[in-house]
């Protein structure tokens, strides 16, 4: 009983450590995802939250568990050396494992979509096809999005064949040869956005979320107008928009 004791002991205050260590890795690699990589309002649109605690409360449960379970005073320094840079490296596999299935996922560009925004993330576009697209927009940000608009078909058999692709999943915003930069739609984005009022008094039940979404914003109701936000996983969201047609602001609000 008093070796168990004794081991319990050991295994705890080496278990213990792990723990802070964890944690500490876990802090730095959320400061990671939800500042650079996810931002508002993406991390709650792509609902990365879930799928990165799952992550993180595995990486740093397993580790000081296995930990706990073999530490031993009665192991040499050799042996605890070895048993901690085995579980260590497994460890740090799978929080890497876990952090590049969040980084292709994060978002990387924010498109006007005929009536819309669309939040299109990194694994959503065909890669060899960046070439096509403007020099300026060739390149996948490491943080923050692309503002891009989606240019009009050339000729018929580009929008049967664009229409095809949409069925399937494939919207313009996903293909960097329909890309264009964003500012040369301004004034189509004018022409199709709403002013914000219009929406506040539609959705009356929701009506405290858009003010407060337009107070954060900085500008009065009657100077914004609004598009809906959407992206693969979502279509109930509201794009905030200042005169200069820059979004300065968002909501969980069903724009359509």
């Amino acid at each position: 009983m008093k070796l168990f004791q004794t081991r319990w002991r050991f295994a705890t205050r080496w278990a213990l450590s792990h723990v802070l260590l964890s944690l500490v890795v876990a802090l730095m690699s959320a400061i990671l995802v939800y500042q650079l990589w996810y931002p508002k309002p993406y991390r709650e649109m792509l609902d990365v939250g879930s799928i990165f605690l799952l992550i993180l409360c595995v990486d740093v449960v397993c580790g000081p568990f296995l930990t706990l379970l073999l530490a031993s005073p009665r192991k040499s320094r050799r042996e605890m050396t070895l048993d901690i840079t085995i579980i260590g490296i497994i460890q740090a596999a799978a929080l890497v494992y876990g952090l590049h299935a969040v980084w292709i996922g994060r978002p990387v560009v924010l498109a006007f979509e005929t009536d819309r925004l669309t939040v299109v993330s990194a694994n959503e576009i065909e890669q060899a096809d960046l070439p096509q697209a403007p020099t300026e927009l060739q390149r996948l940000p490491l943080s923050g999005v692309l503002q891009i608009a989606t240019r009009k078909p050339k000729d018929n058999a580009e929008f049967f064949n664009s229409i095809d692709l949409s069925l399937a999943g494939f919207s313009p915003a996903m293909r960097p040869a329909w890309w264009q930069p964003m500012t040369t739609q301004h004034t189509q984005m004018r022409a199709i956005a709403k002013p914000l009022g219009d929406l506040i008094a539609q959705r009356a039940d929701q009506a405290v979320v858009l003010q407060k979404a337009a107070t954060n914003s900085g500008y009065p109701v009657e100077a914004l107008t609004y598009l809906p936000l959407t992206s693969s996983k979502t279509k109930d969201w509201v794009a905030l928009l200042n005169p200069s047609m820059e979004m300065v602001g968002y909501a969980p609000v069903d724009g359509f």
